[in-house]
């Protein structure tokens, strides 16, 4: 049932499911199953984010301690994979991964905003992306901005090839070149409000 209400969710968006739909679309002849395994709509939307988010989680921990554990400081680059490649995994890397598009629809739906923020509120993240500012050349609020900006561009990015055919090998390309795009935004040349550059 997860699976079809990932599916459901990522292809028609949230207003179109009900527990109803998520019943016929994983074949269940119980008309009661979903509301019985998750108790509500919200209850099914919070069983997704864990089952998607508990390997992220982990690869990116695993990610994390690897980087400490090298003792010498991040570069902007090994701070962007720990944030990129865990995600890219559970989605590019999983067959028939619909995730990419669920979490694409809950940044534009209000009724899935607090999905998204559970993603946006685990540990490794939060410890991934305070370490990706911290190494941003720019004033505070705009490292911030970027930071942001690359969580947005990673989701877009995945839910647009998600839905394609890729042989891995395309896959692992698109996966690099995600890192080279989000490293290349966070090191740009930014100028600020007032019109003076500050160096990347």
């Amino acid at each position: 049932m997860i699976d079809a209400a990932e599916r459901l969710i990522a292809e028609r968006g949230i207003a179109a499911m009900t527990l109803k739909d998520v019943q016929i679309a994983a074949g269940q002849s119980n008309r009661s199953a979903a509301k019985y395994h998750f108790g509500s709509r919200e209850g099914l939307l919070d069983a997704i984010i864990e089952v998607r988010m508990s390997p992220v989680n982990e690869r990116r921990e695993l990610l994390l301690e690897e980087m400490e554990a090298n003792g010498s400081s991040p570069d902007v680059r090994r701070a962007v994979e720990v944030m990129v490649k865990p995600i890219a995994e559970e989605t590019l890397g999983r067959k028939d991964s619909r995730y990419a598009r669920f979490l694409s629809q809950a940044m534009f739906d209000p009724a899935l905003a607090e999905a998204i923020q559970k993603h946006l509120s685990a540990d490794s993240f939060r410890r991934a992306e305070e370490i990706v500012i911290g190494l941003v050349n720019v004033p505070l609020d705009v490292a911030q901005w970027r930071a942001e900006n690359i969580v947005n561009m990673t989701l877009v990015t995945l839910s647009r090839w998600e839905a394609l055919d890729r042989s891995p090998e395309l896959t692992d390309r698109i996966v690099a070149d995600l890192v080279d795009t989000c490293v290349a935004v966070l090191e740009a040349t930014s100028t600020d409000a007032l019109g003076s550059e500050v160096s990347g």
